[in-house]
């Protein structure tokens, strides 16, 4: 049997996981092409860096139980096949707002785009 299988094993079966494990470190990659103006913060994006080991023991994990971990169903960030436009369009929007037109209401609709905001965020 693998090491890696051994270690795997050996977290699931104690439930305890080394605190450096999953350690890594973010590296600003600039969005644009800084030869042509000075760069600002808000210039670069973020990535995080970690271990290829954490990063399979992560996928071992999701693999054999994803089937338990649930979300919301009125969550449409990160996930697979998933997007804003689904929530947009969902047929409760679209049903709430059929309704208040045919009751002779107004009715604004307000969207987001939060895209820098993950620019932003502390992962």
């Amino acid at each position: 049997m693998s090491l890696l299988v051994k270690l795997f094993n050996l977290f699931v079966a104690t439930g305890h996981i080394p605190t450096n494990f999953g350690a890594g470190y973010t590296v600003p990659i600039p969005k644009c092409d800084g030869r042509t103006k000075a760069l600002s913060v808000d210039d670069f994006r973020d990535i995080s860096i970690s271990s290829v080991v954490s990063k399979l023991f992560e996928m071992a994990i999701l693999n054999r139980f994803s089937k338990f971990f649930e979300t919301s169903d009125h969550q449409y960030g990160f996930k697979k096949h998933l997007s804003c436009r689904d929530a947009i369009y969902r047929p409760t929007v679209r049903q709430v707002t059929e309704r208040y037109i045919s009751n002779g209401s107004t009715i604004s609709i307000c969207t987001l785009d939060l895209s820098k905001a993950f620019d932003r965020t502390n992962h």
